[in-house]
């Protein structure tokens, strides 16, 4: 009989120390390096949680930028998080309950892990590191963004591709549902914290605590609180970002005004152009008369010189003899040579009257155009010639 009762005893011992290692299974989660193991025959998968968020300098310092990292609303994290205005601007550190669905995912034919799927576009220098340890802020590791993505190779990410990143969660089991545990809030334990701080922040128990996440707390490391309705956050005040300015209401006789003074600027520039570009086409025409005057000029004169040719080299003996009545010493030139020297008898070689002054050889000559009678006026040059000796005189019969 004693066999018997010392039997039963030793039985009821080993039950109960089974019991107890089964309740130390639920209540201390693996090492989070990779996640947390999951049923769903236990637990109530998929569930609606939280993760608890702080905002952070410079790039998550308002709900828009926070809630595009966790593809929610930012209606959805100001409501839980007790903060007035979705628009209201962040001071770092400033607490936030982002809403995450968190579900039981397979990741082998032999193990389930507990997370939030997240999808995180990758940016310049953005590694699985980086992204889940300063902008996820330790919700998830590195070790568990691997996992969830074999076919992407860590030390080789392109700027764009899509990567799943998990976020810690856990969703309450039948036990602790019956206790009317609501949630089971995702936390990031922090080198400051104590179990009493974060009890008292969370309005809960530091037992309950213990009794979901075991009594190892080490830095860095996401724990859950078991909470039946959402604490809340105490936030500091801060005044929600000013609307955009509403422009003035537009002014209808501004804006004609407006038309008038730019159609006058055009108008004047316009004519002001036009202007420009007669003046150059007048200046041009001018000039091109002035060549055409002088051409014809010349081939008058070749053309006076060609017909009267043979009279004139005829006459030259009746010429040269009324010349040497008249001169002491005298040279004959060609038309060509006194064209030349006069620039085809140009207005800017006139002295005055008929006479040119006109460069030969290098010496200045006084050229005059007379009639073919011109005995008078030789002898009246000749008188003038030595009264003055200051040009060299050459006269030519037209």
């Amino acid at each position: 009989m004693k066999t018997k009762s010392q039997y039963i005893s030793s039985l009821l011992l080993f039950f109960l120390s089974y019991c107890h290692l089964l309740h130390l299974s639920d209540a201390q989660p693996e090492a989070n390096t990779t996640g947390f193991t999951c049923t769903t025959s236990q637990y109530t998968y998929p569930c609606q949680t939280y993760a608890f968020y702080q905002a952070r300098a410079p790039d998550f310092l308002d709900l828009a930028s926070i809630g595009d990292l966790f593809s929610v609303s930012r209606l959805k994290i100001s409501e839980p998080s007790n903060i007035s205005s979705p628009s209201s601007a962040l001071v770092a550190g400033q607490p936030l309950f982002v809403p995450i669905s968190c579900s039981c995912n397979s990741i082998n034919t032999t193990t389930n892990l507990s997370y939030a799927n997240l999808s995180y576009v990758i940016k310049p220098n953005d590694t699985f590191y980086i992204v889940s340890t300063f902008k996820f802020m330790n919700l998830t590791t590195y070790y568990s963004v691997e996992l969830v993505n074999p076919t992407l190779v860590p030390t080789n990410l392109s700027i764009g591709v899509t990567v799943l990143f998990p976020i810690f969660c856990k969703c309450p089991n039948t036990t602790q549902v019956q206790n009317r545990v609501k949630y089971l809030i995702s936390y990031v334990f922090q080198p400051f914290d104590n179990l009493s701080s974060v009890a008292s922040r969370f309005n809960v128990s530091q037992q309950s605590i213990i009794d979901v996440n075991g009594n190892n707390f080490q830095p860095f490391n996401t724990i859950f609180i078991p909470v039946t309705e959402l604490p809340k956050l105490s936030q500091p005040v801060t005044a929600p970002s000013p609307p955009p300015a509403v422009p003035p209401p537009p002014v209808e006789v501004n804006k004609r005004e407006g038309v008038v003074t730019g159609l006058a600027i055009g108008l004047a520039i316009t004519g002001f152009l036009l202007l420009l570009l007669s003046g150059l086409w007048v200046n041009r025409e001018t000039a091109l008369k002035k060549r055409k005057g002088v051409k014809d000029e010349e081939e008058r004169q070749r053309k006076l010189l060609d017909k009267e040719g043979k009279g004139l080299k005829g006459m030259d003996v009746n010429l040269m003899a009324d010349v040497s009545d008249c001169l002491d010493k005298y040279r004959v030139f060609k038309i060509e040579e006194l064209i030349e020297a006069t620039d085809g008898f140009s207005e800017s070689c006139l002295v005055q009257g008929s006479v040119y002054k006109g460069y030969i050889d290098g010496e200045v000559y006084a050229i005059k155009k007379m009639k073919w009678n011109a005995y008078e006026e030789l002898k009246i040059l000749q008188k003038v010639k030595k009264s003055f000796s200051t040009y060299i005189t050459v006269f030519t019969v037209y």
